[in-house]
């Protein structure tokens, strides 16, 4: 058994295979530095790459199908509409959580758990993560649907990396949770908690990973239903922010690096804000106050901001 060049032990004519068979540049190099040989098998690597990506889309489904059941129709609920000073409960015990949004983070946290068994083999772990490099686009559809509820659109050949860079939150933390950005940062760097082996290490990453696809996803999916909310009242507006942070604690909580996301706070901010405050947030960017955010990240947030404004019938 020799390294295969990621730390997993492997056979050495799996090893040899692999570099025969994997696709051009990556091992397969002749002594020219300017030569590159091609893949040895080109339409079993083909179908190969094509099988990976059906596996991951199928694990993404069965992972994310409870929050988008739940999160589905919440944008038409009448609770949205309510106006009025809050109950006497309500002023006594605090708003709670809805039912759908806890129902999605008692998944999130279930999911853990329910990861752990597919990654105990070390063997097995070594070949899924040999096919996890392009997860992250399995998350990807609920984003473009949030920005096309939000009205926002990416210049023409930058769409995807302008995405991940949105759905990774780069560029928003520190702006727009200035009070949590010492919380933020941690998450963002990991923790520091006891060291592991290199199996407990592996199967951690993998669940993470996952974690990470299917939290993104339910986090766009989430700020896409909450932009196509038609109107926000006083009270309605309470029990979002209330949501909203839940599924934050939730995030929190499960302590993967990059969640929860900056967008989630700073809507459940943007709809309790007081009239007048929004109202001159959204004039001061319009008079180029934020020149230090990117112009990509800043139309994301100007156009979040003014549908907010619109929903809560703040004329701006």
């Amino acid at each position: 058994y020799i390294d295969d060049g990621t730390g997993v032990k492997c056979p050495t004519t799996v090893v040899e295979l692999r570099r025969l068979a994997g696709p051009a540049g990556k091992g397969n190099k002749k002594e020219s530095k300017n030569v590159v040989s091609p893949p040895l098998f080109p339409k079993a690597l083909d179908s190969t790459s094509r099988l990976a990506r059906s596996c991951l889309s199928f694990v993404f489904e069965v992972c994310s199908a409870i929050p988008e059941r739940q999160l589905h129709g919440i944008s038409a609920l009448p609770v949205w509409k309510q106006d009025g000073a809050l109950d006497d409960d309500e002023t006594s015990y605090g708003i709670l959580p809805q039912s759908f949004i806890t129902h999605v983070g008692e998944h999130m946290l279930a999911l853990v758990q329910a990861l752990e068994p597919f990654a105990s083999d070390p063997d097995a772990l070594g070949l899924a993560n040999e096919v996890m490099s392009g997860v992250l686009e399995v998350a990807v559809q609920p984003w473009k649907e949030f920005m096309a509820a939000a009205g926002c659109s990416f210049k023409a050949g930058y769409e995807k990396s302008q995405l991940e860079i949105l759905m990774r939150g780069k560029d928003l933390s520190k702006y727009l949770l200035c009070e949590n950005e010492d919380a933020l940062e941690d998450d963002m760097g990991g923790n520091g908690e006891d060291e592991e082996d290199e199996d407990e290490e592996a199967s951690t990453a993998f669940c993470n990973q996952w974690l990470d696809v299917v939290g993104l996803a339910v986090a766009g999916r989430l700020l896409e239903r909450t932009m196509r909310i038609p109107r926000l009242g006083r009270k309605g507006a309470e029990h979002l922010a209330t949501d909203l942070n839940y599924i934050r604690n939730v995030f929190t909580a499960l302590g993967v690096s990059g969640h929860p996301h900056p967008l989630l706070g700073y809507v459940a901010q943007l709809v309790t804000l007081e009239d007048g405050t929004l109202r001159s947030t959204i004039k001061r960017r319009r008079q180029g106050g934020d020149a230090e955010v990117s112009s990509e990240a800043m139309e994301v947030i100007k156009r979040v901001e003014l549908r907010i404004a619109y929903v809560r019938s703040i004329s701006v």
